[in-house]
């Protein structure tokens, strides 16, 4: 699916489903970091008008997400819980190289891995998740995940050549594979 070199353990599936309200917790503070990062990225490349303007309809859509992942909090009864970090995604921005412009694409792509993986967990939970609703939520985000991937590497591709893109996208599609053989199973989105 998109750029991603393996599958999630289908052990992720049995845990998640067996702990809705841990990943909708997760779900919803992912969205968040989402629109974080878009953000930051803007703040960081002021000049990259391209960036800028897609990075504020993403961020946008992230936090429609959030909000509605926060609506479905508020209807079980529930409340975010701190915010502890990712190991995922801490793993993919270890990956990132330091010093410009090498930092932007590989930013980017970082970026772009999140959303795939999100994407994939989102189907799997589109299919198992334990109601017609959080089935349908999960569904419903697919086309958003794919689109916001897809919009991380049209950027990548603006200001970088095709070629460099498809290379590190590449390199990074094997280091993410190793990270998520590595994953716990944790009943979190990219656990």
């Amino acid at each position: 699916m998109l750029c991603l070199q393996s599958e999630t353990n289908s052990e992720w599936i049995d845990v998640a489903c067996a702990n809705t309200e841990s990943i909708l917790v997760d779900h919803a503070l992912c969205e968040k970091k989402a629109a974080a990062f878009a953000l930051a990225l803007i703040t960081r490349y002021p000049k990259r008008m391209r960036l800028i303007r897609d990075m504020i309809a993403l961020a946008q859509e992230e936090l429609e997400h959030f909000d509605m992942v926060m609506q479905e909090l508020e209807k079980r009864g529930l409340t975010l819980s701190k915010d502890v970090g990712n190991p995922y995604a801490n793993a993919l921005h270890k990956f990132v190289r330091q010093g410009e412009p090498k930092r932007l694409l590989d930013s980017l792509i970082v970026g772009a891995f999140i959303e795939a993986r999100s994407c994939e967990r989102f189907s799997l939970l589109s299919k198992h998740a334990p109601t017609d609703e959080l089935r349908q939520m999960y569904g419903s985000l697919l086309a958003s995940e794919a689109g916001h991937y897809r919009a991380y590497t049209d950027i990548a591709r603006e200001y970088f050549p095709v070629e460099e893109v498809r290379a590190r996208i590449k390199e990074f599609a094997d280091y993410e594979a190793d990270v998520v053989k590595g994953l716990a199973n944790q009943p979190t989105v990219h656990g």
